[in-house]
């Protein structure tokens, strides 16, 4: 299960429209983030292709496993890198707990994310703002 779960390819597929759906292996149709308004998978594709300019890369720092009751929690270094530039725009860290199923071929989907994004005013604010303005 590890090693399923740490294969998750979101920075080198989930955000450009030619390789978006390589995300279906990951992410199950009915896919949500509740604190987002965000109710299944399309709805998510859309929002990942929603700041163009700005690629998020995500590294995982360290994963919880908990099998029985079907989650998983990540401790995640995000950057907000410039596609055309490769420079690093910011730089944050991030809890994401995600609650998986199997899908009937046994391969592990996401269903649910929460996300907890550091609490740095200054950050949030700056990266709201290069989500606008790559629109």
């Amino acid at each position: 299960m590890y090693d399923e779960i740490v294969s998750f390819a979101y920075s080198q597929y989930g955000q450009a429209a030619e390789t978006l759906r390589v995300m279906d292996k990951y992410y199950a149709p009915e896919l949500s983030f509740p604190a987002d308004g965000v109710t299944n998978r399309e709805q998510w594709y859309q929002r990942c292709l929603a700041h163009p300019a700005v690629q998020d890369r995500l590294s995982l720092e360290h994963v919880y496993i908990d099998d029985r009751q079907n989650e998983v929690a990540a401790l995640l270094k995000t950057q907000a890198v410039d596609k055309a530039t490769g420079k690093v725009l910011l730089e944050l860290n991030l809890s994401a707990f995600y609650r998986i199923k199997r899908d009937a071929d046994k391969a592990i989907k996401i269903t649910q994310v929460r996300v907890f994004v550091e609490g740095d005013p200054d950050k949030l604010a700056t990266l709201n703002q290069l989500y606008q303005i790559s629109k």
